[in-house]
């Protein structure tokens, strides 16, 4: 007993100083439960980011597919003897046509289901069928068994290959594939393609000299336009001479914003460009593709 008596046997200034200990622990767990109870954190909202990052990925699944879908939508057929019943097609034929795999097979999916057409227009129905496609096979489909006619018109045709064209990376062999397109208009397109940064639509083409609307309509149906592979300005680091080539971009534009660069260090929007005056609304409209700060 007299050792437990001596070990816990205190001085003054001991007792004082564990006294000032538990003081300090019990106001610390105070101050940590009294915290936490009264103070309410600040719930950031974080919708609008998710929203953003959401969408981002939802632009590029769609781009991912639409790609796939011009890359299916590559056509290749003979135009000899291949005529299709629109409502009892073979499978084959539909391949002679050329048509793909996945289209060919939706066709038929379509027509053992119970599905039938009352005409030609009606196979654009069809998921996966465009205007494109129907155009290049609708001389060989077959409604009221008018074979005859058919052939006389695969007679008067020779065998083709169409091949759908991304204008913005095609070279000019590629080009020269598409119908009434020889040497002068391919190289002619891919000039104007290096000066504008790439096409954002197909229907740039008629800005190339020479370039007409029946031409126009020759080709549209096989080309189309990826904007991912346009190349843009910086208006804030590209010269004189690399600004002033560029097609939308007039003398008098290129020197007023070299000199709002002089006088301001560094243009931030396109704001700046149409409080100066130096571009308008509808300028705008067509540089924005091609300009950035």
């Amino acid at each position: 007993m007299s050792f437990l008596k001596n070990y816990f046997n205190f001085t003054r200034r001991e007792r004082n100083g564990i006294l000032f200990l538990l003081f300090l622990i019990i106001f610390s767990w105070a101050l940590y439960f009294s915290t936490k109870f009264f103070y309410t954190r600040d719930e950031t909202n974080f919708y609008e980011f998710e929203n953003t990052v959401k969408n981002f990925y939802a632009l590029l699944d769609k781009n991912k597919k639409e790609k796939e879908f011009k890359r299916d939508s590559v056509i290749y057929y003979n135009k000899d003897t291949c005529f299709v019943n629109i409502n009892c097609p073979k499978y084959e034929h539909l391949i002679c046509l050329g048509l793909s795999n996945k289209l060919s097979q939706t066709w038929m999916n379509y027509i053992q289901k119970g599905g039938s057409f009352k005409s030609a227009e009606d196979v654009k129905r069809l998921w996966g069928m465009n205007d494109s496609i129907f155009y290049l096979i609708k001389d060989y489909l077959i409604v009221n068994d008018d074979i005859a006619h058919k052939t006389q018109i695969a007679s008067n045709k020779r065998t083709t290959i169409v091949q759908m064209i991304e204008i913005n990376t095609a070279d000019t062999i590629q080009l020269k594939e598409l119908p009434g397109i020889g040497s002068s208009f391919a190289k002619r397109i891919v000039k104007y393609r290096e000066r504008l940064g790439g096409y954002v639509n197909k229907e740039q083409l008629k800005e190339i000299y020479g370039f007409t609307e029946e031409l126009y309509k020759k080709i549209a149906s096989y080309i189309y336009v990826d904007i991912f592979e346009i190349k843009k300005l910086n208006i804030n680091t590209s010269d004189y001479y690399t600004l002033i080539q560029h097609p939308y971009l007039k003398k008098e534009t290129v020197k007023s914003i070299l000199q709002l660069r002089k006088t301001n260090g560094k243009i931030i929007s396109k704001e700046e460009l149409l409080y100066n005056n130096i571009i308008t609304p509808e300028d705008w409209d067509n540089i924005k593709w091609y300009i950035e700060f």
